[in-house]
């Protein structure tokens, strides 16, 4: 008679559960009907396996593989991603943590390949999870730590943050470092709360248990019926089974046999539901354990439904299988960290003969403006009454200033042009140790007895494509070299055709990276808004390079005080002209200090940090050149 209530208690808890959140599928189902691109529907379907990964886990495999299918075929690498991150989470409650393990990894690995840091964030989330399931709880805290970072870096996934932080207080549970325990699980709620974003059950959970460690039951109790109401709201059976699972524990703990045995049934009959074999292991073991001295018959059934939920998941086979993918895993990062090492290294060698040879050529010029001044001194001393020679020796000096000005520029593009030129690198690096991966795969195919040439085809195809994208990458940072060094030179007096909208956005980019480089604390928003019917027009591109690297310097400098600090630049055609506008939010120009701008020399900024020739230079390359 128990059996039978307990049964339609649960069918119950089911029912209600599930027709709370059948409006939110059946909305996200009619999204993804009446969605009009292929990006659009991976990302639904996505969804639709998230949700129903905690109770129809079948239906959570159907959506996540046609999700994978898709993004593999639209080559969408950022739905790619969250599919097999999610079917890999689905699989690992299902059973089959190898499977699980090497999802999680290919997820990673697409996510590292395409800098996607987010996407990385979610699979380094998931790996941990795997390794605190197999209790290897030092590295899950590295995983979790990796992911942390990320999401406080990137937090355009608000959830992730305080998921990732009280998964973080669970390691630290099962460690029994209650202060750690405390300090992660409160952070996570304070997030959860601030971002209005509803309270996870999990942390509900870990403060449940951290209570009762402390010996506070009453709340305990208060906390575990609250993640049991709000798992049962959401129809999240696989954490409702968890959480009934711990609520037993604390019942046993606390000589509460009836009520031990009332939840931890409950809780094994919903983790059969979804086939969820950590929860059918952890609460079948509790059962048999119970039912040890009282029942041995009862004791025996849930004995070998234990035996059998964890050779599912731990058995010799499984494990080997694990721990094989594990290694290799590590073995690829290492010769990961190891290659950006050596590449660092190289970085610094260039980064340290760069700033040489512009010590040198500060040098040299100062040395020849030095000398100039010398000359000119001697001229005006020999020559006092010829006031024409003087204005002249005047004139050059002024004109030698300017040159120095337009050198100086360069010092000023240097840090964004690295930061530039490094996403090239990391792809021509990233796609070399691949090939390299693929020639060793050829050789030893090709050493065999019988060869397989539909694999060395294949495999013959992959590097070719590798060797493009590497070629394709190569030019993209020789094209930015190009670019630094046409910028360096003096102007040939030829025009060229050019494209105002990339030369306008590219020295957006550099100025920003620029100065922040210089000015660590400093933090800008920007964006550009260009006309896209904009013709190309021969200009001289080194000196409109110089005229917008002024301006826009000069309007990151205005709002270096402003709360929220933006800088837009726009082009638009209009009849025969061409207009370029850089704007801020800063606290503008008076009308006093407008009328003097473009004067030589004249600056509004502290000794030291202005020449006072950039918008002068910046006036006569307009209006002369």
């Amino acid at each position: 008679m128990k059996a039978l209530a307990l049964t339609i208690f649960l069918s119950l808890i089911s029912s209600c559960s599930f027709a709370q959140n059948r409006q939110e599928i059946d909305r996200v189902k009619h999204e993804l009907a009446i969605a009009k691109h292929d990006t659009s529907r991976v990302l639904i379907m996505r969804e639709l396996s998230f949700i129903y990964r905690t109770s129809i886990p079948d239906s959570a495999v159907f959506f996540a593989e046609k999700g994978m299918a898709l993004a593999e075929k639209i080559k969408f690498p950022k739905g790619l991603i969250r599919n097999t991150a999610d079917y890999g989470r689905v699989l690992r409650d299902l059973g089959n943590l190898p499977k699980s393990m090497a999802m999680q990894f290919k997820a990673l690995q697409i996510a590292k390949d395409n800098n996607l840091l987010e996407e990385t964030g979610i699979s380094l989330n998931y790996i941990a999870g795997n390794y605190s399931n197999l209790n290897e709880y030092s590295k899950a805290l590295i995983y979790y730590k990796k992911a942390k970072r990320i999401h406080e870096i990137y937090p355009s996934l608000p959830s992730r943050l305080p998921i990732v932080l009280n998964n973080i207080g669970s390691i630290f549970l099962d460690l029994n470092q209650l202060d750690s325990a405390i300090y992660y699980v409160q952070q996570a709620y304070d997030l959860f709360i601030n971002r209005k974003l509803g309270i996870n059950s999990l942390v509900y959970l870990n403060f449940a248990e951290i209570q009762a460690k402390l010996g506070n039951n009453q709340l305990a109790i208060d906390y575990f019926h609250k993640g049991l109401a709000l798992s049962q709201k959401i129809n999240n059976l696989q954490v409702y089974a968890l959480i009934s699972y711990n609520f037993a524990k604390f019942f046993q703990k606390t000589n509460q046999l009836d009520s031990c045995i009332y939840y931890v049934k409950k809780g094994l009959e919903v983790a059969q539901s979804i086939s969820y074999k950590e929860g059918i292991l952890n609460n079948s073991s509790l059962l048999a354990e119970i039912y040890d001295t009282k029942d041995t018959k009862e004791a025996l059934r849930y004995l070998k439904m234990a035996n059998a939920a964890k050779e599912s998941l731990f058995g010799s086979g499984n494990i080997q299988a694990i721990q094989t993918l594990i290694a290799q895993e590590e073995a690829r990062q290492k010769e990961i960290e190891d290659a950006k090492l050596a590449y660092d290294n190289q970085l610094k060698q260039y980064g340290l003969l760069a700033g040489l040879a512009i010590l040198l050529l500060v040098a040299y010029f100062l040395y020849r403006n030095n000398q100039k001044e010398k000359k000119s001194k001697n001229l005006l001393q020999e020559q006092k009454d010829k006031v024409e020679t003087t204005l002249s020796q005047l004139k050059s000096t002024q004109a030698q200033l300017i040159q120095s000005e337009k050198l100086a520029s360069l010092g000023e593009l240097t840090a964004g042009i690295a930061h530039e030129i490094q996403n090239p690198l990391n792809f021509v690096n990233n796609f070399s140790e691949v090939s390299v991966e693929i020639a060793n795969e050829l050789k030893e195919e090709a050493q065999k007895t019988e060869i397989d040439k539909e694999l060395i085809f294949d495999l013959a195809t992959d590097l070719a494509q590798n060797q493009e994208k590497i070629s394709l990458h190569g030019k993209r940072a020789s094209s930015i070299v190009k670019g630094m060094l046409e910028h360096s030179k003096a102007s040939s007096g030829e025009k060229e055709l050019t494209d105002i909208n990339a030369l306008a956005d590219e020295y957006l980019r550099l100025a920003y990276h620029g100065l922040r480089a210089k000015e660590k604390d400093f933090n800008s928003d920007f964006k550009t808004d260009l006309d896209p019917d904009l013709p190309k027009i021969n200009v001289l591109p080194q000196d409109i390079g110089r005229v917008l690297l002024n301006l826009i310097n000069n309007a990151f400098w205005a709002v270096k005080t402003v709360e929220k600090p933006l800088v837009t630049l726009c082009t638009e055609k209009s009849e025969n002209q061409i207009i370029i506008k850089v704007k801020d939010n800063g606290v503008g120009i008076s009308n006093e200090v407008q009328s003097k701008i473009f004067q030589p020399f004249f600056t509004t900024k502290p000794t030291g940090q202005g020449t006072g020739l950039g918008l002068s230079l910046a006036y006569d390359i307009v209006t002369k050149g």
